[in-house]
């Protein structure tokens, strides 16, 4: 059984945001409350949801589907998805799905706050990112054979 939970907002970012909490199973049920809270804290206008990931005990394929979909439901009206927190469980499954590649896990909410770029803190790329699917360079033939 998993729960979802709305956290206070204590700090400002430039978008509005709103905090949610999993406990428990991340799944298509939990993601479906995640997708209805973002939706409608979205109507408003652009929102930055901040989504605490250290409960989470267990993480179905659905889950993370769903947690892709709210991601770009957001991103498409301007607004963003962080997941904050150390949860073993979503950390093994970011690797096997990849996940890395669309979103990135922070360690605390201050830094999913601000993305981490805060004074003193690099912003990492998230592992397996490589700069030439971005920018391919072309491949020079010198005419030999």
């Amino acid at each position: 059984m998993s729960t979802l939970s709305r956290v206070s907002n204590t700090m400002p970012t430039s978008l509005s945001c709103i905090d949610l909490t999993v406990t428990g199973a991340l799944d298509a049920a939990t993601v479906l409350g995640i997708r209805q809270e973002s939706a409608k804290a979205a109507t408003d206008g652009p929102i930055l949801v901040l989504l605490d990931v250290a409960a989470v005990t267990t993480v179905g394929a659905s889950g993370v589907v769903g947690l892709l979909e709210v991601l770009h439901l957001l991103r498409a009206r301007g607004g963003d998805l962080r997941l904050f927190g150390s949860s073993a469980a979503l950390e093994i499954t970011r690797l096997q799905a990849h996940l890395g590649q669309v979103t990135r896990i922070y360690g605390t909410r201050e830094e999913a706050v601000d993305g981490g770029l805060g004074p003193g803190r690099a912003r990492h790329l998230a592992p397996g990112f490589r700069w030439h699917r971005l920018f391919p360079r072309r491949r020079r033939t010198l005419g030999w054979s």
